[in-house]
């Protein structure tokens, strides 16, 4: 997921909707929306009409095929699915989302790409740490929010679903197990200068797994 994160351009990004609801900067990219609009970050819950038909998967999405296989995934129908940046020292305030919850009937799944230690993420009085690569459903009816006081965004994958027999029976199942995805090759896709620029990007995250990948991109570009 890093690896593709680094692909996309920063000219795509577009700021959250709700400019009252936090400090800094905080901004998405759609990978599916109403109509598949890239221009259009609202995500409009879907408790009161239990369908995704109003959604639909946006052109970004057909370029990220990693993100397509870990959303295929989650066997329920999509809302809304954004990747959401948030910069550096920016705040999300204390705020909840209505009748976001599997009581009601709508999940919202995070997963984060990219974090770091100091990103603080509270859930009532309680700080929730999501490490890179797992994955939270979290009971977003209640307040919740959000400081990032390190030195690099933090970047999630946010799903937002409809609550069907599969999540059901995920939810319930005590001896589920755990989904392992296959990581893709960091350089199957991206000719010479777009491995370089990604490269950059990767480097700019700083974090373990990015230097990683970089490290491997690189070695590739010397080997061919």
């Amino acid at each position: 997921m890093q690896q593709e994160l680094a692909a996309l351009t920063a000219a795509m990004w577009k700021a959250h909707f709700n400019r009252r609801g936090y400090e800094g900067n905080w901004s998405t990219l759609q990978l599916r929306s109403v109509d598949g609009r890239m221009d259009n970050n609202v995500a409009k819950p879907a408790s009161n009409q239990q369908s995704s038909s109003g959604f639909k998967d946006t052109p970004l999405l057909g370029q990220c095929p990693y993100f397509q296989e870990v959303l295929d995934s989650f066997q329920f129908e999509k809302n809304a699915v954004r990747l959401m940046k948030l910069d550096a020292h920016a705040v999300i305030k204390p705020h909840h989302d209505h009748e976001l919850n599997f009581e009601q009937g709508e999940v919202r799944i995070h997963i984060p790409v990219v974090t770091n230690p100091e990103l603080k993420f509270y859930l009532e009085d309680e700080r929730v740490v999501m490490e890179e690569g797992s994955c939270w459903y979290l009971n977003l009816s209640l307040t919740h929010s959000v400081r990032n006081d390190g030195d690099t965004p933090r970047v999630h994958l946010v799903i937002d679903g409809i609550v069907n027999d599969w999540l059901k029976d995920y939810f319930q199942n005590p001896q589920h197990t755990t989904m392992l995805m296959e990581e893709p090759q960091p350089n199957s896709q991206y000719n010479p200068q777009e491995k370089l620029a990604i490269i950059a990007q990767l480097r700019s995250m700083r974090t373990a797994t990015a230097d990683q990948l970089a490290n491997e991109m690189q070695a590739s570009l010397q080997i061919a």
